[in-house]
């Protein structure tokens, strides 16, 4: 099965991944090697432009056209909450933007600049805005989780609460541990931290997505990149479709 093979595929990448950039810390801080230059460079998963960056941003990019798919089936069906799948949708594309990216930091600065922070948990002041959209988007998206079955809801909610927690709370901490230096091996492990959390929980939600597509969509499948002639849709299933509460 695509969805399967997709999901096994992610997670060795992202122990390889994982484990290219514990050793690629290692190599820094025992030995000196740059993490800026070479096949180093390409496992640091707080750098930029590099394939750690892509990687990280890629299932988020996937989450986000799973549950686009999720969006069209509710839609098509008359399902009520259709316009909020659609709207989770384009909030884990624009995650999968900023991941690869780094949007997040254009905030930093200027913030922390304003609020006069030297360290602490806004040190990386980009939290601020995140957190109130964070909360805003729990709201809104409350009744999307409600409607679904008690274990997938408990498997989304762990899975936010996974990455979440990385990438507010564990940030927040490090808030504290760059005092000590952003080459320090305090900060650098906090940061590993916050990476494996924030992988593990995306993962973990689109393992979940997927079986929920396929829960609704017995025989859906996932067509991309030319495959039956460059679609990207859900083929109708044999038999009527389970539906949220």
């Amino acid at each position: 099965m695509l969805s399967l093979r997709l999901l096994r595929s992610l997670w060795i990448t992202a122990g390889i991944m994982l484990l290219g950039h514990v050793v690629t810390l290692y190599l820094f801080l025992e030995h000196g090697v740059s993490r800026e230059y070479g096949v180093p460079r390409h496992f640091d998963l707080n750098g930029e432009g590099n394939f750690a960056s892509w990687f990280e941003s890629f299932p988020l990019l996937v989450a986000a056209m799973v549950t686009f798919l999720l969006a069209s089936h509710y839609r098509d069906s008359g399902a009520p909450l259709a316009h909020r799948w659609a709207a989770l949708s384009g909030v884990l594309l624009l995650m999968s933007i900023d991941e690869a990216s780094q949007l997040h930091d254009l905030f930093t600065g200027p913030l922390r600049r304003g609020l006069a922070i030297d360290f602490g948990v806004f040190y990386f002041a980009w939290l601020i805005p995140a957190v109130a959209f964070l909360v805003l988007a729990a709201w809104y998206f409350a009744p999307v989780i409600r409607s679904l079955p008690a274990s997938t809801q408990l498997r989304l909610i762990a899975a936010a609460g996974i990455y979440f927690g990385g990438a507010i709370v564990v940030e927040m901490l490090s808030g504290f541990a760059v005092e000590n230096g952003r080459k320090s091996t305090p900060y650098l492990t906090v940061l590993t931290f916050e990476e494996a959390c924030e992988i593990s929980g995306i993962l973990l939600a689109v393992g979940t997505l997927l079986r929920l597509l396929h829960t609704v969509q017995p025989r859906s499948t996932i067509e991309l990149l030319g495959a039956g002639g460059g679609t990207v849709g859900v083929a109708p299933a044999a038999t009527a479709p389970a539906e949220p509460r």
